[in-house]
């Protein structure tokens, strides 16, 4: 198996393809369909996950995506005097420099650690009832650089974390292309690799999501691009501190409520 190339997080491989909105470089700023004006609050909606529903499972499938609870994925109930789940908003975040500390082709377990802010900032999502989901390129399983199942294992130990405290992903969905992938399966382009919207869509047809209610969090111009495709609001993480956006995107986007507050 090759070696992943490392580098720091200054330099570190740029998107697939050029983002077509600008960059931004102010994590404040809500920057959907390049408008960096204050945005008004969209609409409300918090989707609220009981915490003994999450805690049936952590493993998660590395062919597609995982799933934490089978029950969630069910059909809303329809016919006469029936009224369908109101579908609800959002957030997708991505993995590596958003979440987790990026080394370059991140997969090994022991390299794990939180960028800052990261644990506060899954606390209050989920404290505010707000279900979280990552969407994250893994080209290195196309490049041949770590297989599917050690990236799961650092999914796993990323999402055990984020329970230890005090936070919870839902779900996550990974795209394993890359332009330059030896084999032509594992070759772009696809419909997943972020900008491309699809992780984000197959996520939201599976949990029932609203993605005009929903916000994308990514530290790339990749990821400001999928959330715009995918029709989300979108905020650009500078690395700083990402609880402060946080509270910045919940304040925002999300009605409090506290019947959603866990202890």
């Amino acid at each position: 198996m090759l070696a992943p190339p490392r580098w720091h997080a200054h330099c570190r491989m740029g998107a697939c393809r050029a983002c077509p909105h600008p960059h931004v470089t102010v994590l404040t700023h809500d920057v959907r369909a390049g408008n960096l004006s204050t945005p008004k609050s969209t609409r409300p909606g918090v989707l609220t996950v009981p915490k003994d529903r999450h805690e049936t499972a952590l493993r998660m499938d590395s062919a597609a995506l995982f799933s934490l609870d089978e029950c969630m994925m069910a059909a809303p109930p329809t016919g006469r005097g029936v009224r369908a789940a109101a579908r609800r908003g959002a957030v997708f975040l991505d993995r590596d420099q958003t979440l987790n500390v990026d080394h370059g082709y991140t997969h090994l377990v022991d390299d794990f650690a939180w960028m800052p802010g990261a644990p506060d900032a899954l606390r209050l999502f989920h404290r505010h009832g707000i279900a979280c989901f990552i969407v994250t390129n893994q080209g290195g399983i196309g490049r041949g650089f770590f297989t599917a199942a050690q990236m799961q294992a650092f999914n796993d130990h990323l999402v055990a974390q984020a329970e230890m405290v005090g936070g919870r992903i839902l779900d996550i969905a990974h795209c394993p292309h890359h332009p330059e992938a030896p084999t032509e399966a594992m070759r772009t382009p696809c419909d997943c690799r972020k900008p491309e919207p699809g992780l984000l869509l197959r996520l939201a047809a599976k949990w029932n999501i609203d993605l005009e209610a929903s916000v994308m969090i990514g530290d790339r111009d990749s990821d400001v691009a999928a959330g715009h495709a995918a029709g989300c609001h979108a905020y650009l993480f500078d690395g700083s501190d990402f609880a402060s956006l946080a509270r910045q995107v919940i304040d925002r986007h999300f009605t409090f409520n506290e019947d959603s507050i866990h202890a």
